[in-house]
This record gives structure tokens, sequence and C-alpha cells, in this order.
């Protein structure tokens, strides 16, 4: 009986995320697209090949990275063309886009390497960028851990402190009238705005580093949970005292869930900041780190180190962004039911 029960609850939220899913995912598979985004990749090597070059390049890394880029595209169509489920909306939804990217390898690359329009050395080819990477594989990828830890425990900080004020603030009236006018005074100072004081304050440049990116996130998450907390209706607060919930079992099932939606909107927020602000926090102090290389190779003049670093950070940020969305979906699960 309770298996059968279970099986029953299941379904409904089953249903529901199937649902959640064809609508992220709302384009329809087309045979077609995926044909024409697989041409436009091959179309990109055989440029790439065939077309003489204006610039020395080692095409090295750009061709293994179209035949991966190839192979990983037909493998995701091929399964995509046998089951019918996630997979197939995914791989049809990105078809065009897949399509567009591979036109748009073939212009930049004749833009630049192949007919030299747009020159060295601010404007490099792609393949140089991934032949750059290539090339300082060991020092960006000791940048990219280091900006990474830097940045992670300088965001946990910063949300952490924003979630707790903003709980507090939102939830009493006490609390809210005493801080509140701090908030609005201390929050809207951007974070650099404290970069001269932080050098002197602290004792490590780490250290100010870390201030300095929990600072531009602790504002918005704080201020966005104010708000959470704040739009919870209060039919919730008076069934939960009925019920005889305590203090911390109201925070716990009430106020944080409630507020949970918000908290997130005021996380987004917060990444641009964060991202923003650790980029130039490394340009001041730091001995490693993405910014830091930027730094660098900016002072050296070699634009292509700054798109290598540029890209590695596109990759890295959107990654962060795509573990945050799946942390958010799985913690509000539930609204997928009440949909």
């Amino acid at each position: 009986m309770a298996d059968t029960a279970t099986s029953t609850n299941k379904q409904p939220q089953k249903l529901a995320e199937e649902e959640v899913t064809e609508t992220k995912y709302w384009k329809p598979w087309r045979s077609s697209w995926n044909i024409v985004s697989l041409v436009t990749i091959v179309a990109a090597y055989i440029e790439n090949q065939v077309v003489p070059s204006q610039e020395f390049v080692n095409n090295g890394a750009y061709k293994v990275f179209l035949a991966a880029y190839f192979v990983y595209l037909l493998v995701v169509y091929a399964l995509g063309a046998v089951i019918h489920g996630k997979i197939r909306l995914y791989s049809g939804h990105f078809a065009q886009l897949n399509a567009s990217l591979g036109l748009l390898l073939i212009i930049q690359d004749l833009l630049t390497e192949k007919f030299a329009i747009i020159k060295l050395p601010f404007f490099v080819s792609f393949s140089q960028v991934l032949d750059q990477i290539q090339t300082d594989h060991a020092l960006l990828w000791a940048s990219t851990w280091s900006s990474l830890g830097l940045w992670l425990i300088s965001f946990i900080i910063g949300t952490l402190i924003g979630v707790v004020l903003g709980l507090f603030m939102g939830r009493y009236r006490q609390f809210n009238y005493w801080s509140f006018p701090f908030l609005k005074v201390i929050g809207i100072i951007p974070a650099a705005a404290w970069m001269p004081l932080t050098m002197v304050i602290f004792p490590t440049s780490y250290m100010a580093e870390i201030f300095l990116i929990a600072f531009s996130v602790w504002f918005p998450v704080a201020f966005m949970t104010i708000g959470g907390v704040q739009s919870i209706s209060v039919d919730y607060f008076e069934s939960a005292k009925t019920l005889g919930f305590s203090e911390s079992q109201i925070i716990r099932k009430v106020v944080i869930p409630g507020a949970l939606p918000n908290i997130f909107i005021g996380i987004y927020t917060a990444m641009g900041l964060s991202f923003t602000m650790l980029v130039i926090s490394e340009m001041i102090g730091a001995k490693v780190g993405l910014g830091w290389y930027i730094n660098w190779a900016k002072g050296v003049g070699n634009y292509t180190q700054v798109y290598a670093a540029i890209v590695i950070m596109a990759v890295l940020f959107s990654v962060i962004f795509s573990l945050i969305t799946k942390i958010q979906e799985y913690s509000l699960r539930w609204r997928q039911g009440t949909n």
C-alpha cells in the first residue's frame, strides 16, 4: 500500500518535471537543422584547412576543437533520434544555435587569420586563442583554480551574511528599525570604493580580495531576502501559530521556504557583481588568478593572452551559473507541483 501511495504521489511531480522540460526546450526537433549544424562545423574545418592564412597561426588546437565539437553533436543527435526524451528535446532545441555557431566560427576565421580584415594585435582568431590556452595551460590552470577558490569562499561568505541579515530584518521589526538605515547607506557604496582602505585594514591582499567580493554580494542578497520575507502572506504565520509552531519552526518551515525565490533572485544579481569584483580585486594585489593574468598580459601587450583568459572566464562563469540554476530548480521543486 505504501509503495502504491508513493508511486501515485510521484506521478504528478514527474509529469510536472516533464512539462517544465518541454517549456524550457521549446524549439521542436528538426532533422534538417541537426544536419545543417553538422555541415557548418565540417565547413569551418574545411575553410580553415583550405583558405590560405595571412597570419602565422598554429591551428592544431582549433582543429581538435572542431573535431570534438562535431563528434559531440553527432552523438547527441544520434541519441536524440533514438531516445525520445530530454536529450531529444535538448538537441532539437539547440540545433539552430549550433548551426549559427558554426557560421560564426567561419566568419571570424576569415576576418582575422585568413584575410586579416581586422588585424593583430587587438583582434585575434579563435584558433590563436585556443593555441594560447594550450601554450599557457599550466599558468591558466593555476589561475583558474585560484580565481575559483577565491570567488567560492567570498561568495559563500557574502551570501550567508546577506541571507541571515535579510531574514532577521524581514522577520523582526525591531531589528529592521535599527539595521535598515545602515543597510541603505553602506550597501549602496560600490565595493571598489573600499579598495584603498582594504589594502590598509587587512593584513594580506587575499583577505582584502575576499572582503571586496563578499561586500559586492551581501547587499543584493540581503535586500531581496527582506522583500521575500515581507511578501509572505500573514495567513501562513497565523496558521503556523495555530498549529503550535515555535519561532524556530516558523523560520525553518515558513520564512525560509517563502523567501527562497527572492533569495535566488538576489544571488543571481550578486553573481554578476561578484564576477566583476573578482577580476578587479585580482588586478591590484594577487600574484595568480585570471584577473591578474589579464592585467599581466595587458602590461606586456599580448592581447591573445587577454582573450584566452576571457574565454576561460566565460566557460567558468557559465558552468557556475548552470550549477546555481540546478540548485535553484532542486530547492524550488515544490513550485512545480503547486503549478
